[in-house]
């Protein structure tokens, strides 16, 4: 089966939230949570000031144009109030192997509510139903439980563990790689509406 290289039709809806482009305008409301030191507890990154944050969402604003597209950064947001509640990535990164890899976070007013777990699957339809690819992968800590538990529930395998991969703030960080191919999720989501 080909890779599917066109656009995402975008937004991405689930049961409460919709998924959809950044735009500038956001900053604000990201940089309410991203500031947080709770939000990067799990990551080597540290808390961006606004200005960063401005110069990253600018740069993900950019990307939005570039053909074919093969990044997705999106606002993942409440359908009920439009709140951004967090973030949703799919990254294509190797399309001659129709291999890619997701991500998400959470603004920490709404962790254990199920909403990480809305965005995972989200993206993982979209990878797998839209763009055609063969194996998706995603990264975390291995002391973040809660992501671990999302991956899990969406249907990823652990794959390993990558000791002492990166030093940042001082310390170095491991890192868990957890992923799942198309067939296994296709098995998985029957299963689930079984």
């Amino acid at each position: 089966m080909a890779l599917n290289l066109t656009s995402l039709p975008l937004p991405l809806q689930t049961r409460r939230l919709a998924l959809r482009d950044y735009i500038v305008a956001d900053v604000p409301s990201v940089f309410a949570y991203a500031k947080e030191d709770a939000y990067w507890q799990f990551q080597r990154a540290e808390a961006p000031t606004a200005e960063q944050l401005e110069t990253l969402l600018g740069w993900v604003v950019t990307e939005q144009n570039v053909a074919p597209r093969t990044m997705y950064f999106l606002a993942a947001t409440r359908r009920d109030t439009g709140e951004i509640i967090g973030e949703a990535v799919l990254k294509i990164v190797d399309p001659a192997e129709r291999q890619g890899e997701i991500g998400f976070g959470i603004a920490p007013k709404f962790w254990k509510m199920g909403f990480a777990t809305e965005i995972a699957g989200a993206i993982l339809d979209a990878a797998f139903m839209h763009f055609k690819l063969h194996r998706v992968a995603a990264q975390c800590s291995p002391d973040n439980k809660a992501s671990i538990r999302v991956l899990q529930k969406v249907g990823m395998a652990r794959e390993g563990l990558l000791r002492d991969l990166h030093f940042a703030r001082g310390k170095w960080w491991s890192t868990l790689i957890y992923s799942v191919l198309d067939q296994e999720y296709a098995k998985f989501k029957t299963l689930k509406k079984a």
